[in-house]
């Protein structure tokens, strides 16, 4: 018989399930015990996840898997880049954008059970300023929103709501320059989505065309709608129905690197993985081919 292979589960305890007890039963009654030695760590604060991969890699832990949300993933998986140790993603969070693009079950219980087939893939990796992003990064509008919503001390979707419809009110679009790949562009900006992933979460796909495995970044440039009512009847819709990039306040292109600059100095608001990264004077990005050893579902293509 093969050596086991250790495992280590780091969970996000206030994302999801939050009842300790529960996530580890399940866990220790879903992985295979002929396979795995699990052990459980639990985060206590921001940035713990990091420090709990970061001590998995140096004892060479074969498998991590980050239980919670975009931003659990984004700690533990940005420890693990260019190492030996295979993410493993089991979503419990919100919009779970990164485990929907690779069809990775929302179920927990499912989720777990796709770690038991031991399907390995080598998936790209963004950075944006030496940070990095592993399903979408942006500027503009939807960075200042998460830029207001982390600021409010009440949390939930009515409070996101709230950050949106004002914000969209409010926020002015920005001129930038922007190279990339040897080109050069200068456009006007509601926001700009760097997409390696597809989506945003929720199943809401903002570049459909986005691969994991194709060495480039998809870049959506959007404009913002003359009319409300336009975005409400024509490119809402086009968004929630993986169209967007039909939508006509919509460019696209792709790269490998990319810099942008805000010609108009206006404040240059980023996100990373859906959290904010707050104001930036320049914006430096570039992707890592095949840099993180993951695991995904076997029905995968």
């Amino acid at each position: 018989m093969a050596d086991k292979q250790s495992i280590w589960l780091i969970i996000n305890p206030i994302s999801g399930i939050r009842h300790r007890q529960d996530i580890g039963l399940i866990a220790r009654t879903t992985l295979d015990s002929e396979q795995f030695d699990v052990t459980l760590r639990y985060t206590e604060h921001r940035g713990h996840g990091a420090e709990i991969a970061h001590e998995a890699v140096e004892k060479g832990i074969d498998i991590v898997a980050a239980v919670g949300g975009d931003g659990t993933i984004n700690e533990v998986a940005s420890q693990l880049v260019g190492s030996e140790t295979t993410l493993a993603i089991v979503p419990n969070g919100s919009g779970n954008g990164l485990a929907y693009h690779l069809q990775i079950p929302i179920n927990v219980r499912k989720a777990l059970q796709s770690i038991n087939d031991l399907r390995t893939e080598r998936l790209d990796v963004g950075y944006v300023n030496g940070q990095p992003f592993f399903s979408i990064a942006g500027i503009g509008f939807d960075a200042k929103v998460a830029y207001d919503f982390e600021a409010d001390p009440r949390r939930g979707f009515n409070t996101y709501f709230k950050h949106i419809f004002r914000d969209y009110f409010h926020y002015q679009p920005s001129e930038y320059h922007i190279e990339y790949d040897g080109q050069q562009l200068d456009t006007q900006a509601f926001f700009i989505t760097f997409a390696n992933s597809s989506q945003w979460g929720y199943n809401v796909k903002i570049a459909p065309m986005a691969s994991l495995h194709d060495g480039r970044l998809d870049v959506c440039i959007v404009k913002r709608p003359k009319l409300f009512l336009k975005l409400l009847n024509v490119d809402l819709p086009k968004l929630l129905s993986n169209r967007f990039d039909r939508s006509d306040i919509a460019q696209y292109f792709d790269c490998q690197k990319l810099t942008i600059v805000s010609k108009d100095k206006h404040p240059v608001y980023l996100h990373i993985d859906g959290d904010t990264a707050g104001v930036v004077e320049k914006v430096e990005i570039e992707i890592k081919h095949q840099a993180l050893k993951a695991l995904i579902p076997k029905n995968l293509e």
